[in-house]
């Protein structure tokens, strides 16, 4: 609600704050989905080997808007994306989108005040969205780089409507439905009382023809947040048990002829309050880890094919599997593009900072467990029509024996368990004959995952959009 009133304010001042040039699109649109989940469950503990097959149906549909636009003035720039629907019990739903900011400018610097995206981001990583929800700084120094200092940021885990917007309805059903109920989240909505926490962050990037080089650092502390803002207090107290991420980041993009490549490098550290342990000899569980993105790629006018890789180090374990320090842990926006992972299974390739606080959890449904996460993503682009197909794979790092937390490939590092996703989707845009109402589109979307046959669990889900663009 606090940042649904923020963020309004920007929306109805915009033609007092930004009355010159304009640009951008509106959308309505009828919005229906529909999701099937499906796995084997055993009967009982005594018969282990008689399993019936378990189903889930789930399906909505709703009117919903969107914007994407901007409004300038010689010193001020307004971009606005946001999503809004109205759901079926009649309730309205906001979203701000990856920008929704009001910038004052001049030639080298700008102040932004609202939600801004994080730069630099390749291509085949976008779905992994971070940014700030806050006040930014930036400076351009043009030939000699570009520095931007995120002064305050109200950390939530960058929630976006395609990312978390049916997320709680499908995981109240399940819970509802004992489908998966061991494994939902304590908490699946935000709490109503104000939970403190900050980050804030800096970072600079540089080009150079064929090639841009950019290095970021991050500190994020969280107070009273989340799940384990309090682990050491028997009451509450605003200011938590000091637990604290910070992320390092360097990432290199090569570009040519149409050829690119980009590699990134994140340093984790940080620590979460505990119990004392006398193997740690300390009252504190560090977090030391690292991860590494590859990507490979090609782009024309039309297509766009791409081959990626994430890889996260393990935690540092005794020979026991007990927990000496935990390895990487992620922040930002689920990195996936599937609706049925990133929302039905709530599932991360890592340890996460969500939008409930830090969470770590090795199962299936609502895991944020280290993950080797590859894939490939190609697309289409035409004037009327866009097409996109990914397809990925998760593979399990080990959880249950020692490990010296170094980031590693070995075979042996990794698990029998994993599950794959794909998406197919596809968008067709088609000119009306009313002057008011320039296009009209129909988008589809058709995927889902499977689990290895051990797990025997999959979910399919189709999305279907119509509507008009002004």
């Amino acid at each position: 609600m606090r940042r649904f009133f923020l963020y309004s304010i920007f929306i109805m001042g915009f033609p007092i704050l930004a009355d010159g040039k304009s640009s951008g699109w509106k959308k309505i649109s009828w919005f229906g989905w529909g999701l099937g989940s499906g796995q084997e469950v055993q009967f009982s503990s005594e018969q282990p080997n008689e399993k019936f097959y378990k189903e889930l149906r789930i399906n909505e549909s709703v009117f919903h808007g969107s914007l994407d636009q901007n409004y300038s003035s010689a010193r001020f720039l307004l971009r606005i994306q946001a999503d809004g629907f109205l759901s079926s019990d009649s309730k309205f739903h906001f979203y701000a989108g990856r920008d929704l900011f009001l910038e004052w400018k001049n030639s080298k610097l700008s102040l932004a005040l609202g939600r801004i995206s994080e730069d630099g981001k390749q291509s085949s990583f976008r779905d992994w969205a971070d940014g700030t929800d806050g006040i930014v700084v930036r400076a351009d120094f043009r030939q000699n780089g570009k520095l931007r200092v995120d002064l305050f940021d109200y950390y939530s885990g960058y929630k976006l409507f395609e990312k978390v917007g049916f997320r709680d309805t499908i995981l109240l059903t399940k819970r509802a439905q004992s489908f998966s109920n061991q494994d939902l989240p304590a908490s699946l909505v935000e709490p109503d009382q104000f939970r403190n926490r900050y980050r804030g962050g800096l970072s600079y990037r540089y080009e150079i023809p064929f090639l841009e080089f950019g290095l970021r650092f991050q500190y994020l502390n969280f107070e009273n947040w989340g799940r384990y803002g309090n682990d050491l207090s028997m009451n509450y107290q605003s200011s938590g048990d000091r637990d604290y991420l910070t992320h390092s980041t360097v990432d290199i993009h090569w570009k040519w002829r149409g050829f690119s490549s980009s590699l990134t490098g994140i340093l984790a550290r940080g620590q979460d309050k505990t119990g004392w342990n006398r193997i740690r000899n300390a009252a504190t569980l560090p977090i030391t880890g690292e991860a590494i993105l590859l990507s490979f790629g090609f782009d024309n006018l039309l297509w766009k094919a791409e081959i990626f890789g994430f890889l996260p180090d393990r935690d540092r374990r005794k020979e026991n599997g007990e927990i000496l320090e935990l390895g990487f842990v992620g922040i930002g926006s689920n990195p996936s593009p599937v609706f049925s992972t990133n929302q039905s299974l709530d599932f991360y390739p890592s340890a996460w900072v969500t939008d409930r606080g830090l969470e770590k959890q090795f199962t299936l449904q609502s895991g944020k467990r280290q993950s080797a996460w590859s894939g490939i993503n190609i697309e289409y682009k035409e004037s009327r029509i866009r097409f996109r197909l990914y397809i990925a794979s998760y593979f399990y790092l080990r959880e249950d024996s020692g490990s010296s937390g170094n980031l590693t490939c070995s075979r042996d590092s990794f698990q029998n368990g994993y599950f794959r996703e794909a998406l197919l989707q596809s968008t067709l845009y088609m000119p009306t004959e009313d002057e008011n109402v320039p296009l009209s589109f129909f988008k589809w979307s058709i995927g889902g995952w499977k689990s290895d046959p051990e797990t025997a669990q999959r979910e399919v889900f189709f999305q279907i959009q119509s509507g008009v663009i002004l």
